[in-house]
């Protein structure tokens, strides 16, 4: 490829990436999950006093998101590049999706490859997501782009789990038949979120096991050869590659250094507390996920590609017999490793095989060179559906920017992220997940935010059970104890009056109150 060619490719990829970062929205920093996967990063920034932090100090698990994060902010000094990451890896997912479309249909044809973009648009854009969960239910949101148990590759928010997206990465080089290159780039995808291992390993049975079933087929000199290249090298070096993301992710499911009880206790907790409607597919399954399940059957029926077919229906049934032994069994340890989570990957493929069979019925325009359907109306009206979810991504993006700066609890952030001290630790309450990272003060426990050693587990969930039974009735006795926990402030509302010894309000609006212990060390 010459200079040119490579610029100008490198212009439509990130001409793309933008149009589908708008269309998909990305919410502020730090929302949601980021709370709980930024924490690591910023602490080793130095961001505020979050060095102080208890769950900063915790096994981190995500420990190369956690770098990338940390040599952001440490070095770069431009946190905004968080929202680029994101875009660029958006615009992987779209390419890599794009690319299998073309395979399955000719999308050379202009009112095609419109139509295609269009309905890609549609079904990955803020509107459509908006619509369907005041018609459908929050459920079905992310039915048509996301995975079983709320998991997905995309969300709207960089973390660890859009990583993802090179799984996708992976499936397109090996129908391109470069199996080496899709062995690096799934074990890749594990060092990011080592969750990924079990649907990696999957994946890369569903491409390895033509290559097996072709060799069965030889009787030539040279079989022993092929087979080393085609199947015992990749997996080899598979292997080889996964084996840090695999032992990070033992020494969280299967510490050596405590008891099994504990290591019990501790998947127990994320599995009934914490991820139910991850792990627990009591919890998770329902209707939308029945769909999922359908959508994913019908992808290998409908793919063209024989190598395709082999890569969806592998993972389709080795997840499906897992999960029914999940079932059965209610093993918290196989529910941990999330069988189902490779649906993430096959439901945005099956999605784009159905779309392309879709576009597939609409004739070329060399076939009916003076329809004027063909030529004018549904190039039309596909750039304006493509239009009309751009604007409705950049409302949303808007949005939600103009809500974060009027959310309730955005003073006393403000207040305390201006006058917090090193040695302070808030009580918060529970659900105020924002808090840590927005003002870059330490904070007891809250909800969102665990660790996942279970060592650690125990922890959080001792701290949880006191702070949430200190919120539910705030006597002066449970006050008196906290400075026992090293909590220094506290955050009651301001319609919560509190009579005791050894308190100063520091802070006061409409609703939140800031309350410093005074005999606190």
């Amino acid at each position: 490829m010459d200079g040119r060619r490579l610029l100008r490719s490198l212009f439509k990829y990130f001409l793309w990436s933008a149009l589908f970062a708008v269309a998909y929205t990305q919410s502020p920093l730090y929302t949601s999950n980021q709370n709980t996967y930024f924490l690591h990063g910023l602490a080793c920034a130095d961001i505020g006093y979050l060095r102080q932090d208890w769950l900063a100090n915790t096994r981190d698990a995500t420990p190369l998101f956690s770098a990338l994060v940390c040599a952001t902010l440490r070095y770069l000094k431009w946190e905004a590049l968080f929202y680029l990451y994101y875009a660029l890896l958006l615009g992987i997912y779209f390419y890599s999706l794009y690319w299998l479309a073309k395979q399955e249909t000719d999308l050379t044809p202009r009112v095609r490859n419109l139509a295609f973009l269009a309905l890609f648009f549609l079904v990955h854009s803020a509107g459509w997501r908006f619509v369907i969960s005041r018609t459908l239910g929050a459920q079905w949101m992310y039915a048509l782009e996301g995975g079983l148990a709320n998991q997905r590759l995309l969300g709207t928010v960089f973390q660890p789990s859009v990583f993802g997206v090179l799984l996708l990465v992976a499936v397109v080089l090996a129908l391109r038949q470069k199996t080496s290159a899709s062995t690096i780039v799934l074990a890749l995808a594990t060092w990011f979120h080592p969750t990924y291992l079990l649907a990696a390993t999957l994946l890369l049975l569903g491409i390895l096991t033509p290559n097996l079933i072709e060799l069965g087929f030889l009787h030539k000199e040279r079989s022993t050869r092929q087979c080393l290249a085609k199947i015992f090298y990749p997996l080899l070096y598979y292997l080889l590659l996964i084996s840090p993301a695999a032992l990070n992710a033992l020494s969280f499911s299967f510490p050596w250094e405590i008891s099994p009880d504990i290591a019990t206790k501790g998947r127990t907790i994320l599995f009934s507390v914490r991820i139910p409607h991850h792990a627990d597919p009591s919890a998770w399954f329902n209707l939308s996920s029945l769909f999922q399940i359908a959508l994913m059957l019908s992808a290998p029926v409908l793919s063209r590609q024989k190598g395709l077919r082999w890569l969806l229906g592998i993972p389709i049934l080795l997840a499906a017999v897992l999960t029914i032994a999940v079932v059965i069994t209610r093993n918290t340890s196989l529910a941990l490793i999330f069988p189902w989570r490779v649906s993430v990957v096959l439901v945005p493929i099956s999605l784009t095989i159905l779309l392309s069979r879709l576009v597939e019925l609409l004739p070329s325009e060399k076939e009916y060179p003076n329809s004027a359907w063909l030529v004018w109306v549904f190039p039309s009206l596909s750039t304006s559906l493509i239009a009309v979810a751009l604007l409705v991504g950049w409302v949303r993006i808007s949005l939600d920017f103009q809500r974060q700066l009027l959310e309730v609890e955005r003073p006393i952030m403000e207040y305390v992220a201006k006058n917090k001290q090193p040695s302070d630790i808030y009580l918060v309450p529970l659900k105020m997940e924002d808090f840590r990272l927005e003002t870059g003060a330490p904070i007891y426990v809250d909800f969102k935010s665990t660790p996942y050693h279970p060592i650690e587990l125990i922890e959080w969930q001792r701290r949880y059970q006191l702070a949430n039974d200190f919120f539910q009735s705030p006597t002066c006795e449970k006050i008196a104890s906290l400075p026992n926990e090293g909590i220094t402030h506290m955050i009651l509302p301001s319609a919560q009056k509190v009579s005791c010894s050894a308190l100063e309000i520091q802070y006061s609006d409409e609703t939140y109150q800031l309350i410093r212990l005074v005999s606190a060390p």
